[in-house]
């Protein structure tokens, strides 16, 4: 019960109400959208020679009004963000996250010789 009224209490007071906050849609949130280059795989050009592909910047597709625009036109919802946020987070944190995990492993190991 004191929860509840510390929510009420909370959301009568708060600055922001989420009726007041637009509704935008950004380009993160896109299934298009290209975490670790924050690119567009919507719009691409293909080298004919080797066959990479380097995609648009997504700041440049948003203001181009041909492409998406600034109402985003082509947003498609990312129905998977819960796994494409943490491959991106590990790929890029890896470096930092691989020291305490191998020191969490090595504290395990050495735990379970001592209890064995």
């Amino acid at each position: 019960m004191k929860l509840l009224n510390l929510y009420v209490f909370s959301t009568l007071v708060s600055k922001t109400r989420s009726s007041l906050i637009p509704t935008k849609k950004i380009c993160k949130d896109c299934r298009h959208f290209i975490g670790d280059n924050i690119d567009c795989r919507k719009f691409g050009d293909t080298n004919i020679i080797t066959g990479k592909v380097t995609h648009h910047s997504a700041r440049s597709v948003r203001e181009d009004e041909k492409k998406c625009g600034q109402e985003a036109v082509l947003f498609e919802k990312n129905h998977f963000k819960i796994l494409t946020e943490p491959y991106y987070f590990l790929k890029e944190k890896w470096i930092l996250l691989l020291p305490g995990g191998l020191a969490c492993f090595y504290f395990y190991t050495l735990f379970h010789m001592i209890n064995k």
